[in-house]
């Protein structure tokens, strides 16, 4: 394969590298608290940087039940307010940004091939 070809597959896959990363854009994070800017995310912020910092549960994917788990575990032991309204939004920020991904996997288990 001549050098200038080379050149050209090169080039080729670089633009469709950056296609593919383009369409594949990771969300708008905040600088300060590195929560991904959605809905509601300043709520979350009032209330859960109060007291930590976001590293704790930026990092955790729990369902629903098991965020709203947490909060009530945060109000019975460490004197987090109740919410009231807010806790609706919380949770839905929460589940949609730092939910359990769609599928789960386990990457011990083999997949089937496929034909």
């Amino acid at each position: 394969m001549s050098a200038n070809l080379r050149k050209l597959i090169s080039k080729g896959l670089i633009l469709v590298m950056g296609v593919f990363s383009a369409t594949a854009a990771e969300p708008e994070k905040d600088p300060t608290t590195g929560l991904i800017k959605a809905k509601d995310w300043e709520l979350v912020t009032a209330n859960c940087m109060a007291c930590h910092s976001t590293k704790g549960f930026t990092q955790v994917r729990l369902d629903r039940k098991g965020w709203e788990k947490t909060i009530r575990t945060m109000q019975e032991k460490n004197g987090l307010w109740p919410l009231g309204e807010m806790e609706v939004k919380v949770l839905d920020y929460l589940e949609t940004n730092y939910g359990l991904p769609k599928e789960a996997r386990n990457p011990k288990i083999r997949r089937p091939l496929v034909d």
